[in-house]
């Protein structure tokens, strides 16, 4: 199920790339949207961990750290998008729509595989709140990598559209990659 997610939530960026509704500042804003859906899941995820992990409190909990240092670190990133990309392309206001029900469609699916990958499944079973911290991290760095170096080609490209669409596909095979890595990971016997 963790697989059609990604490719769902892919989609929801790739369809209006595809159709060549969306510039290159609307990509990057809607990735950064997806990298705050993801924080809001991970902070839950490690919650629920330390909570049922059985060991005794920690003074300053993963969870606080968590979210401290990742929203930081995306709030930076919403910045240095808004600063780069966002003030050259006019803004999120300009994208009309299509954008908004994007951003709808990923908040949407990360929801229900928070439910159903990790509620429904208990997922804090099989793992430990430093295995739930680190799992977004690999992710994020490789989209940052792929997705900030995608909007500079794309902006000094001839075809933008061609750099965005192949940006974005190589941004969901790394995603469906670093999903298999991590549920093999995830699945070695915990101490």
């Amino acid at each position: 199920m963790a697989y059609v997610l990604i490719v769902l939530w892919n989609l929801a960026t790739l369809v209006p790339i595809w159709l060549g509704w969306w510039d290159v500042f609307a990509v990057l804003g809607l990735y950064w949207f997806e990298n705050l859906c993801t924080g809001v899941v991970q902070f839950q995820k490690l919650r629920d961990a330390e909570a049922h992990s059985g060991s005794k409190p920690e003074a300053v909990p993963l969870s606080k750290f968590f979210a401290l240092h990742y929203g930081i670190f995306t709030a930076v990133h919403g910045l240095l998008v808004l600063v780069f990309f966002g003030l050259v392309m006019g803004g999120l206001w300009q994208q009309g729509q299509a954008w908004w029900l994007s951003a709808i469609i990923i908040a949407a699916i990360h929801y229900l595989g928070f439910r159903s990958e990790w509620r429904a499944r208990q997922g804090w079973t099989r793992t430990t709140p430093g295995r739930v911290m680190a799992e977004p991290y690999a992710r994020v760095l490789v989209l940052h990598v792929i997705v900030i170096a995608g909007g500079w080609l794309a902006l000094s490209a001839p075809s933008p559209q061609s750099i965005l669409k192949l940006f974005a596909l190589i941004k969901l095979g790394v995603e469906l990659i670093a999903a298999f890595i991590w549920s093999r990971f995830a699945l070695k016997k915990m101490p």
